[in-house]
């Protein structure tokens, strides 16, 4: 039996049912093709960037490369391939550009355009260049701790840009590179307790050019400490204090979890915002409950939070800080 005999035998209701199974097609949703692999760099010169990627399984049409190739840039297509590989031309010398992959399916094949793969950034190859950059500025040893420490440094110039810098450490009476950023902030893990370091700074250029060394930083790491502890910090600005609280974990090995702490709060005094923590109060007292990514406080670790107060004149500040109900808090 044909459509329109049986839209004359169901009628015009039915005949909306039955027009839409017809156009409609088969039943039930497209199935996404499973996603490419992440695209990986196999040849990078000044002005152009090869990659290729893992095929997806299922009715491929082509490939959709996107990119992002400068700052607050957007994802956008840039090519459509058959293949697992692309060579991205007319570039410009030392820029990042980042890349996904996008499968297409073959049309009528019952699939739909993949989710977009891992991406990966690739900076050009620099321009010839020999000239190193200037000397950086004597480092500054903060967030020191028993097992880790930053190392800051700033003022290196270069006729290009400085890259990035290095750590260096003496081994063995010869400096040696350590530790690396792009930026002027270097992070150093896996120190001793109670250990003294003395480092410089290099910087370097994109093709490799390194300066001279900075004049050296000593530092000595903290000693290990029995138990978890706390200190507290507070600004008073009129009828406003300002409540700073770090907790540091400097054990060897205790893992520091779901702490809080707790303080006396006069009942004439107001709570204000608060980062890092939810502070909460009954009567005379308050207690401090760490966000969820502080909670955990991991050996040779710290955190910290704060809370602005509102007190009437000549009231006094919030005191009486202690971790866990047993520890108090020193003053900072």
């Amino acid at each position: 039996m044909n459509a329109h005999s049986l839209l004359r035998l169901l009628g015009a209701a039915a005949a909306v049912v039955v027009t839409a199974a017809i156009t409609a097609g088969p039943a039930g949703a497209a199935t996404p093709l499973p996603t490419p692999g992440t695209p990986v760099a196999t040849q990078v010169t000044q002005t152009s960037i090869t990659i290729t990627w893992a095929a997806s399984a299922g009715p491929v049409k082509d490939y959709t490369i996107q990119v992002i190739d400068g700052p607050l840039v957007p994802w956008y297509d840039l090519a459509h391939n058959a293949t697992t590989s692309f060579t991205h031309t007319g570039l410009t010398p030392d820029k990042v550009y980042e890349y996904r992959i996008i499968a297409n399916a073959q049309p009528n094949s019952g699939y739909t355009t993949s989710s977009p793969s891992g991406y990966i950034a690739v900076t050009t190859a620099p321009l010839p260049d020999a000239v190193p950059p200037t000397k950086p500025a004597t480092p500054i040893a903060y967030s020191v701790s028993t097992i880790a420490a930053t190392i800051n440094t700033n003022g290196s110039t270069d006729n290009n840009r400085v890259a990035g810098y290095w750590v260096q450490r003496q081994v063995n009476g010869v400096w040696t590179d350590w530790a690396t950023n792009n930026i002027g902030t270097v992070y150093l893990y896996n120190l001793t307790p109670s250990t003294t370091y003395t480092v410089v700074v290099v910087a370097f250029d994109p093709n490799g050019n390194r300066s001279v060394r900075s004049d050296p930083v000593t530092f000595t790491t903290r000693a290990v400490q029995p138990a978890p502890t706390c200190r507290s910090s507070i600004i008073s600005y009129g009828t406003q204090f300002n409540v700073t609280v770090t907790v540091e974990n400097m054990t060897a090995s205790t893992v520091l979890q779901n702490w809080t702490v707790t303080f006396t709060l006069p009942t004439a005094e107001t709570l204000g915002g608060a980062f890092n923590a939810t502070v909460t109060r009954a009567g005379d007292q308050a207690t401090a409950t760490p966000a969820f990514y502080i909670a955990t406080i991991n050996p040779g670790g710290a955190a910290t939070f704060g809370f602005g107060v509102t007190a009437p004149a000549g009231s006094p500040p919030p005191s009486r800080f202690v971790l866990n109900g047993t520890v108090p808090c020193t003053t900072a």
